[in-house]
């Protein structure tokens, strides 16, 4: 396989995704023959909810399961020093961690999709990437991540090559949370952003979402061969190394039914969540609180409904890897023909 660039990403949601904050551990009544998962994932606000409600402490006593909880940007590192079980990661990460690592993992759930859109200037006319005139400049957050899908739909719905450092644009990298600012004083024509980096702008009226104001994973089922109308394109999976997935299957189920409560919780409690941990979604003022919650109010709201997978879901997912297959091979997620094959389950949480 050819990997052109080694990439690093965030375990969570990062820019994707919800930021809070995470413990080092918890403080569930266990036994001393208590089982262990070692979980890496960033700050999350979910997370928080479930900590601060009784919930995790409650699943560990019940269950006899300690979950050692750890912040880490590196899951290569992560995975390859042996330090963990499970980490969060998307579906198109995966091939490239296999290639570059040799590390075998399962993907056994799935908590929050991707959600990056692209953003234009208010009155702007372009609605989709084949309006903006090649060679302009798109501000981006990286070569990678959601540079990955933005590629994959450029090449498949406008026939365009999408990449840092070639292609039909230029891409320029700043962070999501100075790239508002970017695009509103000019120095690009569009930009790749986290909703919540962009709230007061949009709030505003400043800015503007292309794409009929679609996120990624609303957008896949447009061009995907065999979509199925589904949500797709997952920004955070639940991936364990294979040797622990193997040794640990029921493990890997209890695992599942913690985080589908807390998924339970922010379909009934959203408003509650963004209100009680703002900082974690990169709010602060009311005024943009109230517009955050809002926009997740309806078909925006990235977090899925169910964290297990199911076959019928797993096809057109994973179809993603055969259209990165597909692009420039100077493309940093760009998939050679022998690229890995990552191993996705549907288990049922116990």
């Amino acid at each position: 396989m050819k990997v052109t660039k080694t990439i690093r990403f965030a375990a969570a949601a990062v820019a994707l995704t919800v930021v809070a904050g995470c413990s080092g551990g918890s403080p569930g009544e266990v036994g001393d023959d208590a089982q262990v998962i070692r979980f890496a994932f960033a700050p999350e606000a979910v997370w928080d909810m479930l900590t601060d409600s009784g919930t995790l402490a409650n699943w560990e006593k019940e269950n006899n399961v300690r979950i050692e909880t750890s912040t880490t940007w590196d899951e290569f590192t992560y995975f390859a020093g042996g330090h963990g079980d499970i980490v969060s990661m998307s579906t198109q990460e995966t091939p490239v961690l296999e290639a570059e690592t040799g590390i075998k993992t399962v993907t056994f759930g799935k908590y929050n999709y991707q959600r990056v859109p692209l953003i234009r200037r208010a009155g702007d006319p372009y609605e989709t990437l084949a309006d903006i005139p090649k060679g302009s400049k798109i501000c981006v957050s990286g070569p990678t991540s959601n540079a990955a899908f933005w590629g994959v739909l450029a090449n498949e719905m406008h026939g365009l090559d999408y990449r840092v450092g070639g292609g039909d644009f230029q891409l320029v990298v700043n962070d999501h949370f100075v790239n508002p600012t970017n695009l509103l004083r000019g120095d690009c024509e569009a930009a790749a952003i986290i909703p919540e980096a962009a709230v007061p702008q949009l709030r505003k009226g400043e800015l503007e979402i292309m794409y009929g104001g679609k996120s990624p994973f609303q957008l896949y089922q447009e061009f995907a061969p065999n979509s199925d109308g589904l949500n797709h394109v997952s920004g955070n999976n639940f991936v364990a190394t294979e040797e622990w997935y193997n040794a640990h299957p029921d493990l890997a189920a209890k695992f599942l039914d913690l985080w589908q409560q807390g998924v339970d919780m922010w379909t009934t409690q959203k408003a509650d969540i963004i209100q009680k941990y703002p900082q974690h979604f990169s709010v602060e003022s009311q005024d943009d609180i109230d517009y955050l919650i809002k926009y997740m109010s309806g078909d925006n709201d990235w977090f899925v409904d169910k964290v297990a997978l199911d076959e019928a879901w797993i096809g057109p997912e994973t179809e993603l890897w055969e259209l990165m297959k597909k692009l420039h091979p100077d493309n940093p997620n760009y998939l050679a023909a022998d690229a890995p094959t990552p191993r996705f389950e549907a288990i049922t949480p116990q």
